[in-house]
């Protein structure tokens, strides 16, 4: 079939606001939404909607639709179903798990600049509020394993980026200073509205594919962008869109014409995905209105260069509204839209790839009969069929029960009735299994007990066996970067723009402390707090996602860390220059230790993290201009440098108290005070590390002090609203349904 756009004229001209009659206006947005959903549902029929069923029934371990086992031949037949393609998912799983959450950098933020120091400082804030929100708010592993599951069912991922924001307003009695309730002159309590924020945060949706619709011919590279509409299907509840139109967010429907858009007879997918399960969409276990389910449209259709966005229930009413996609989502760049599309495969010019479950659908069918033809054969091995002469005095229901000690009543047994002998063939069932089972390890880059077994010749050997695990690892890896490069990069940057345009100051402010944003006081010349937030957050950074080679293999990566360092070390000159500490943290994170520093041993040799501390404040020393600020900063500088030897010196008073109380208890107490002994030398350790590490970040915030306040002179009338101010322009958040 020839991919046609199936986007109706989009230059038509649509009569602006007071002009022609509202109803045309209205019917002209809804037959775009309209046309653009009935031709891209055809095209979704024809192409894909057969083969995602199959899919989906290979992938919840049942026979497909069309299936011989499931006709009436095979009523008496084996027709079990083994759960290969179940298994070769769950391994991918696992190998996602593997590279994206056993590597404590799985995400880093940069400055794009890195010789600018606001740029430095707004990357370290963003690395911390993106690593807060993917471990505190957004439940992200969970998201990825389901982002992999659609990708490996249906072949592609769509996720909607969007922030979610809702208050609540509550009434309360007005009290005073002593707690007494404050009355009018009338002797009526006064009553005082207080308005709570319930919501706020960021979402990373997954919506399934077959909700999901864009035009069939966009470009295969950036399906998203270069569609002219997108539309997302959404089931609610009756009552909430109710609540929507009650509250004038959505045009009034009566509840029969609410009603008429609550089923699509072609949503076969999700039938086959609750499949033997009764459909919870369905209506026949409601009786009421309020809680069946109705489809409402979410449409983006452009028209004349621009994104229109606009909300439909069905293809039948209009519920919203067209506005310019910019004003709902303000943070997104110019020719983007808030979702995006994902695969694990990559195929030139085709916008919908193969699913990874689909290449493996014939061996899954050969598996299942081999499976299946064995268990007949031994059923038929263990239990005789007959041959019978007709018209015979036999006892038929003796004969077919066959009991241990039965008998069967017959006039010639040696004319009437004749054994069928089966051979047992299952040997030959098990070898041709194994071959089917190397076939699914090796298309699916998996290294598992059966992919050595079928390659004898280089199982002799260990170099023969890690010659076979690289191949099949290569395979997994190369899958998981497809599936990082389309999918989780894009989400990420979405999100670190959501965060950038939306995070409040007061938030931002307490996750960092102090690290970043310096501190208030006289210390800080000219601090503004709101102006400093906004600066740092809009600041140019790169975000990337740092999953490569053996990005499954978490021994391959030490092994070639390990490598690495070892190579360096043979030149001249580097010597030394290794931070050994570091280097064994990273090998205890690559091998899951999150905490590796408990592994290392306290030292009283130089850290080598001075070194690089105090050329790193002797820069920054020379960037600053004035007398004052050096001033500034070593006044702060000399008092954290009492905070600190004050703690060690506490630490130290303690230990030595320790000492003359377990003194006299034995070689367990002189062990006790060795071991506090180390721990005084590591705090001291620590503590010469904390004193450069408060002295470089004193300087850096009198630098970035300095930067804001020369970069708002210049731009006193161009300042970028990010955080807080953004909230300020637009009220709030931009309502979206999620």
């Amino acid at each position: 079939m020839s991919l046609i756009n199936p986007q109706p004229p989009l230059n038509e001209d649509i009569p602006p606001a007071g002009g022609a009659e509202i109803g045309d206006k209205n019917e002209q947005w809804l037959s775009l939404a309209r046309n653009a959903y009935d031709s891209s549902t055809d095209w979704v029929d024809t192409n894909l909607r057969y083969q995602w069923e199959k899919n989906l029934s290979n992938f919840n371990s049942r026979h497909p639709p069309g299936s011989k086992y499931l006709t009436s031949a095979y009523d008496k037949r084996s027709r079990l179903f083994r759960p290969k393609t179940r298994t070769v998912v769950r391994k991918l799983e696992a190998a996602m798990a593997t590279a994206f959450f056993t590597n404590e950098d799985m995400m880093s933020i940069s400055p794009s600049n890195p010789n600018d120091p606001m740029q430095m400082a707004g990357a370290a804030v963003a690395q911390s509020i993106m690593q807060y929100r993917l471990t505190n708010t957004i439940p992200w592993f969970t998201t990825m394993v389901t982002a992999l599951q659609d990708a490996a069912i249906y072949g592609t991922v769509v996720s909607h980026q969007y922030w979610e924001f809702e208050e609540k307003d509550e009434t309360f009695a007005s009290v005073d200073d002593e707690g007494a309730e404050v009355v009018d002159m009338e002797g009526k309590p006064l009553r005082e509205k207080v308005t709570s924020t319930i919501k706020d945060f960021p979402v990373i949706e997954v919506v399934e594919p077959e909700n999901f619709r864009i035009d069939p011919a966009s470009d295969w590279y950036d399906p998203i962008s270069s569609s002219p509409y997108v539309i997302h299907l959404i089931p609610m509840f009756v009552q909430d869109v109710m609540e929507r139109m009650d509250n004038k967010e959505w045009k009034k429907l009566s509840m029969g014409e609410l009603l008429s858009t609550q089923t699509q007879d072609d949503d076969t997918l999700r039938l086959t995905r609750e499949e033997p399960r009764e459909d919870p969409l369905e209506d026949q276990f409601e009786t009421v209105d309020e809680f069946k389910i109705v489809w409402v449209h979410k449409n983006i259709i452009k028209k004349d260069g621009q994104d229109w966005c606009f909300f439909t229930a069905g293809t039948q009413y209009l519920l919203t509204d067209p506005k310019p996609l910019q004003e709902m989502y303000p943070w997104l760049k110019d020719n983007e839209r808030p979702y995006v599309m994902g695969k694990l495969n990559i195929e030139a010019h085709r916008v919908y790839p193969s699913a990874t479950i689909e290449l493996t659908e014939e061996l899954q069918a050969a598996s299942n009969d081999i499976w299946n033809q064995r268990f007949d054969n031994i059923k038929l091995a263990m239990n005789k069929r007959y041959h019978i002469r007709r018209d015979r005095n036999i006892d038929l229901d003796a004969l077919f029960r066959s009991v241990p000690g039965g008998a069967v009543e017959m006039d010639d047994p040696d004319q009437d009735v004749r054994i069928v002998e089966t051979r047992d063939v299952t040997a030959s069932a098990y070898q041709e299994q194994d071959r089917i089972n190397m076939d699914f390890d090796e298309l699916q880059g998996n290294f598992s007990a059966s992919t050595v077994g079928g390659a004898r010749n280089l199982n002799e050997t260990v170099g023969g066996m890690e010659l076979i695990a690289g191949n099949t690892n290569s395979i997994s890896e190369f899958v998981l970067r497809t599936f990082a490069e389309t999918w989780v990069e894009p989400v990420l940057k979405q999100l670190l723009r959501l965060e950038q345009y939306y995070e409040t100051d007061e938030h931002v402010t307490a996750l960092m402390g102090e690290e970043v944003v310096g501190a208030e006081g006289e210390e800080v010349a000219d601090f503004n707090q709101d102006e400093m937030m906004d600066e740092l957050m809009k600041q140019n950074v790169l975000l990337k996602v740092n999953v490569g080679m053996n990005a499954t293999d978490p021994v391959g990566r030490v092994q070639n860390l390990l490598y690495g360092v070892g190579s360096l070390a043979q030149f001249p000159g580097m010597e030394g220059k290794f931070n050994i500490d570091e280097i064994a943290k990273e090998v205890f994170a690559q091998l899951g230790y999150k905490d590796g520093v408990r592994f290392l041993r306290p030292t009283d040799d130089e850290d080598p993290k001075v070194a690089e501390l105090q050329s790193q404040i002797e820069q920054m020393q020379m960037m600053l201009e004035t007398d004052q600020v050096k001033m500034q900063g070593r006044m702060t500088i000399e008092q954290m440098k009492q905070e600190s030897s004050l703690r060690a010196a506490q630490l130290r008073s303690q230990t030595e108290l320790q000492k003359q109380v377990m003194g006299m208890q034995g070689d367990v107490g002189k062990l006790d005070v060795k071991r506090n002994e180390a721990y005084v030398k590591q705090q001291d350790a620590d503590t010469r590390r904390a004193e450069l590490m408060l002295q470089r970040d004193a300087l850096l915030n009198q630098i970035v002090d300095q930067e804001i306040d020369r970069r708002m002179v210049e731009n006193k009338d161009n300042v970028s609203k990010t955080g807080t101010m953004a909230r300020n322009k637009y009220n709030k958040v931009p309502y979206e349904i999620g």
